[in-house]
């Protein structure tokens, strides 16, 4: 009896486990995607899929695993597509911040400084051991999120982590638990020398699927046990040389990307929570398929890095030109969500994705019991090790390099360009209103939650502001003060300047919002507006006399500083910065901006990006800047309200047509200007359809920006001509 009572309660354990997985697979979940995608999907499978609300060419929607296994093979070349949200509300908010964080990347610059390092690196690569590690991943059987050896895979993956790293005092390896899968992900850490708080990430997901209710038989040997091998041979390496960055380094093995970026998005959510800098990162998501002529493709997706995607390419023209370690590269593009660096992407933070071939090109057996290791194309993951190689150039070269940062590394973004990310010129030197133009790239360098777009109700003003909490009970905030960084203003050739803004102090008793300045990125500050109290719902309006500061390039930074007992937030919102009365006449004065439903003749004027234009036969002609001082076109334009907007295929481009699309309606009725770095405009393209080939045969080789227009807006994508 005892027996039968055993076997009875295995048989229902059985049956518990099974409806229990079963159900999961049968559910509906919350995600958001491309609303292209959703509305394909919703044509042949109206039962799996609901659209909950779209915005700006991305939907929020309620998603079976039905409809996500259709979503890679019907409509998609790699990945998920789509991003996995716990709630409608997460889903509903994610839509509206995806193209605020788009505009919050940190920019950077990269140079090469590591020559001797990195060519020691190259040679200690070893494509055997990558070749081993992915079979001892295919070995698991499956990786799929849900199952034992999942786990298993990951906690056998930090053991071997802690094991290259044997005797590292600077070394830590860690395994993080996530709330939306039971499968964990490991990451191991390099604390840096000079500069511990600056992060350089290199990441892949070691989960695993296969369609076709086979996720107990997901071998995953392309999809991803190849990035993970190379990440890891690529550590061995560092650890082989004794390697001790300057930044931290770290390496993440990411849980449940097939099943909408899970693991890697909770990291990522956790590191802009934290304020974490990180000045770039780079994804390894297959890697030993060689489909395609060339070795390695970089993904010229819309939110991943164009400093960061052009530094990999100097590295490869740099140590992999020919000899031993050459690497032949292109460019290819993904899709929305395609791997794990777009959870980076969404947080602001630089990303680029080097892959193992075109996206049309790649591994056909991934997501299938075939992706094992003996169809590779290339015998012992020779093809991996060319990508072991360019991980270990980008993370010596940054980690250990120098860069100059833009305004999210607290240095201004060009000490010539003037008034950076200004849209216009009308009467004053420009205007940033958060409700229309993300562009000022605030940075923390302080204790604090700041949030761009997100708040308390009762300070909702419109839908986009910044707001910085501070707590005067203790609580959180032990230095009782937020600071955000702005970007630099260039007062060199001006006569007066005015800087204003409007705000709201929200607490249950008095509070402090001070503004200061620096002329020297931060090293000395000066407060230049101090103000007490004024709590509640009304917006009150502050304004700023710059003049003193005439001839300089300075930062402002406010400062929410508490009381004894004050807990609440600042509210900021329609920063300006205003040229006074200066005295001297400008040429753009009762000159129309540039409209695109206009039919010009020669003659005709606009101003356009704050110069003024002149129509001729053969184009648009540039008369000069508008107001008393030259505009920097490239500082105005590098940064466009939409990064998602515009798709650009190849950039950079070296053949005679680059292909634009438009991912919306805004193609109708409006055109494209091509403009040159000095300001010059080249040509003007009417678009007739979504998709748009242009021709690029008579550029010369350089920097261009392509700038659509919509009414009064505009947004500019940049082009490289090689």
């Amino acid at each position: 009896m005892k027996k039968f009572n055993q076997f009875i309660s295995v048989v229902f354990l059985c049956f518990f486990l099974s409806y229990s997985y079963a159900q999961e697979e049968d559910s509906m979940f919350f995600a958001t995607m491309q609303t292209q995608d959703a509305k394909e999907l919703i044509i042949d499978h109206p039962e799996d899929i609901v659209i909950i609300d779209s915005s700006n060419g991305y939907s929020a929607v309620k998603l079976s695993q039905n409809a996500a296994e259709e979503l890679h093979h019907k409509v998609l070349v790699h990945g998920p597509g789509f991003i996995y949200e716990t709630s409608e509300k997460n889903a509903l908010a994610s839509i509206s911040n995806i193209n605020k964080r788009a505009a919050e990347k940190q920019r950077a610059v990269f140079s090469i400084t590591q020559d001797a390092l990195v060519r020691q690196s190259l040679d200690l690569v070893n494509n055997r051991n990558i070749a081993n590690q992915i079979q001892q991943l295919e070995d698991y059987g499956s990786r799929y999120h849900t199952t034992n050896s999942a786990r298993q895979s990951v906690v056998d993956l930090k053991t071997k982590w802690e094991g290259l790293a044997a005797g590292r005092s600077d070394v830590s390896v860690r395994i993080v638990n996530h709330t939306s899968t039971n499968m964990p992900s490991v990451v191991m850490t390099i604390t840096g020398t000079e500069e511990p708080d600056e992060f350089v990430i290199i990441g892949g997901h070691i989960d695993s699927t296969a369609r076709g209710g086979n996720s107990n038989n997901a071998p995953g040997a392309d999809d991803n046990a190849s990035g993970i091998a190379t990440i890891t041979e690529a550590a061995r390496v560092l650890f082989t040389m004794n390697f001790k960055p300057k930044r931290t380094v770290e390496f993440m093995a990411f849980a449940a990307e097939e099943v909408g970026l899970r693991g890697s998005k909770e990291i990522a959510e956790d590191y802009k929570r934290r304020n974490v800098n990180v000045v770039s990162y780079m994804q390894l998501d297959m890697t030993n398929y060689k489909g395609s002529s060339n070795d390695v493709y970089i993904s010229t997706d819309s939110y991943n890095d164009d400093t960061l995607n052009d530094f990999l390419v100097d590295l490869m023209q740099y140590y992999n030109a020919s000899g031993t370690h050459k690497i032949t590269y292109g460019t290819s593009q993904c899709n929305y969500g395609c791997s794990d660096h777009y959870s980076w992407a969404q947080q602001g933070y630089d990303v680029a994705f080097p892959f193992e071939a075109t996206f049309n090109q790649s591994n056909p057996n991934i997501h299938t019991t075939r992706d094992t290791f003996d169809r590779s194309p290339t015998p012992n993951a020779t093809h991996a090790a060319k990508f072991a190689k360019l991980a270990l150039e980008y993370l010596i070269e940054i980690s250990n390099g120098v860069t100059t940062g833009g305004p999210g590394g607290g240095q201004c973004a060009s000490t010539t360009s003037s008034f950076p990310y200004v849209q216009g010129f009308e009467g004053a030197i420009g205007t940033w209103t958060q409700a229309s133009n993300d562009n000022l790239n605030w940075t923390i360098d302080a204790n604090g939650t700041p949030s761009n777009g997100t708040g308390p109700s009762a300070a909702a003003e419109g839908s986009s502001y910044i707001y910085v909490e501070a707590s005067g009970n203790g609580n959180g905030f032990p230095n009782k003060r937020a600071i955000l960084n702005s970007p630099c203003f260039d007062l060199s050739s001006v006569s007066k300047a005015t800087f204003s803004f409007q705000y709201h102090m929200l607490g249950s008793a008095v509070g402090n919002l001070t503004v200061e300045a620096s002329t020297d990125n931060g090293a000395t500050w000066t407060s230049i507006f101090s103000k007490t109290g004024e709590q509640g719902n009304s917006w009150n309006i502050a304004s700023i006399n710059l003049s003193s500061y005439i001839g300089n390039t300075i930062q402002l930074r406010f400062n929410a500083v508490t009381g004894t007992s004050w807990q609440g937030d600042i509210v900021i919102d329609d920063v300006k910065l205003t040229e006074g009365s200066g005295g001297s006449t400008d040429i753009c004065d009762g000159v129309a901006p540039y409209n695109s439903s206009t039919s010009y003749q020669p003659g005709d004027r606009v101003t356009y990006q704050g110069s003024l234009y002149e129509r001729t036969n053969s184009g648009w002609t540039l008369i000069g800047a508008c107001g008393t001082s030259a505009r920097n076109y490239i500082a105005t334009t590098k940064l466009a309200d939409d990064d998602t907007l515009l798709v650009l295929s190849p950039n950079p481009v070296s053949g005679a047509y680059i292909n634009l699309s438009v991912n919306n309606d805004l193609w109708k009725g409006s055109s494209i200007l091509i403009i040159d770095s000095i300001g010059n405009i080249i040509e003007e393209v009417k678009l007739k359809e979504r998709n748009t080939k242009i021709n690029t045969s008579k550029l010369s080789t350089g920097t261009y920006f392509l700038t659509l227009f919509n009414g009064s807006k505009s947004y500019t994508k940049q082009m490289i001509k090689k």
